[in-house]
């Protein structure tokens, strides 16, 4: 039975949207599935993980057909995918499981039945707003790279999305730094906090457009769904404490001694020396003092590489070291054109932020002993 007929490039986008959250390894074989609903010309694609939960739609259907399937999702992707753009593909439903078509080519797929798909069941939900989709896209991206990683503390794998009514803020740590993001909006809206999953967090800044289009956003305690365009995400949300990251973002009164850099030339500067650190540690030594800027790296091989920077220095002599890594992201995800850190003591935190900017980014960074 001939149940969806469109050209390829039409099926491939709803595919892609979803196949991203499916897991290559996983303990029911029917999560490696796309399930499929059509409904006439309508056709529904969702996955899960049994976290998060991912549907849209497309009108790529037969009319006058109604059925529910599943199919492995990499393999259909990988038929799409490698299938030129503007062919007619054709599936076929049947006794087999599923026929797809495409001019000479025909690709035979098992099928699992839809009955058995685990489906995430919408709440009552209790918060909604609206953000437009390059608003909550940018909060999310100038945060997420700071989230923990498969940490046992699992309220830190994740960002924190806070409302205090006509503010939006993000918030994300690894108790090593810290990024925090901040904007305003129009509408005042009810205070809340919550921790978005990590996976969630990745997938919503692959998928969110960066344009005006309205995302609503609708929170429980226990879940969140992020609705826009054709696209539904729901997802779980992490449960715990956040810790008080207030209480550790210093400001410019409490870290006074300020140095603006260009963004670029401090990147490019530190992307050299990082050759010279060591494979596990990535340790750089941050020298301030009257003669300028000294960036210093060094490996168990005692090979050496050093960059300086003629910059105007008149407080105390800094000698701080830093892990690499935490201030080459900071630096690839900021776009302006200076950078400014400000300083306290040798053993205190960084605060970075955007002069130039209006936009409220606060970076945090703790030194290491080198």
């Amino acid at each position: 039975m001939k149940n969806i007929q469109s050209v390829c490039e039409n099926l491939l986008k709803p595919v892609k949207i979803v196949e991203g959250i499916v897991e290559k390894r996983q303990t029911l074989p029917i999560l490696s599935n796309i399930l499929i609903e059509q409904n006439g010309e309508n056709v529904k694609f969702s996955a899960t993980d049994l976290d998060i939960q991912i549907s849209t739609e497309a009108p790529v259907g037969v009319a006058g057909v109604d059925t529910r399937f599943t199919v492995g999702a990499s393999k259909l992707a990988s038929i799409l995918t490698a299938l030129p753009a503007t062919n007619e593909v054709q599936f076929d439903l049947g006794d087999r499981g599923l026929t797809i078509s495409s001019n000479n080519g025909k690709f035979q797929l098992q099928t699992l039945s839809a009955d058995e798909y685990p489906v995430l069941k919408e709440s009552q939900w209790e918060t909604t707003l609206f953000i437009p989709s390059r608003t909550l896209r940018y909060l999310l991206t100038m945060t997420a790279f700071a989230m923990a990683s498969q940490d046992v503390r699992y309220y830190l794998n994740g960002v924190l999305f806070v409302v205090e009514g006509k503010k939006l803020r993000t918030v994300a740590t690894d108790t090593h730094r810290l990024a925090c993001c901040e904007v305003d909006v129009d509408d005042e809206n009810t205070p809340m906090q919550a921790i978005i999953p990590r996976k969630t967090v990745r997938e919503l800044i692959r998928l969110l457009p960066e344009d005006d289009t309205p995302v609503r956003v609708q929170f429980t305690d226990l879940q969140v769904c992020f609705s826009f365009g054709n696209i539904t995400f729901m997802s779980k949300l992490i449960e715990g404490r956040f810790p008080d990251y207030k209480r550790v973002l210093p400001s410019q009164d409490t870290n006074p001694n300020a140095l603006e850099l260009e963004r670029e030339a401090i990147s490019n500067a530190l992307r050299r020396v990082g050759i010279m650190t060591n494979e596990k540690f990535h340790g750089i030594r941050w020298i301030l003092n009257g003669e300028g800027l000294q960036i210093q790296s060094t490996n168990s091989d005692h090979e050496e590489a050093l960059e300086r920077f003629d910059v105007p220095w008149t407080h105390d002599e800094l000698d701080m070291g830093f892990n690499i890594t935490y201030l080459l992201e900071v630096l690839g995800i900021l776009k302006n054109k200076t950078v400014r850190f400000n300083f306290s003591t040798a053993s205190g935190s960084v605060l970075i932020t955007m002069p130039e900017s209006q936009e409220r980014f606060r970076y945090v960074v703790m030194p290491m002993r080198i």
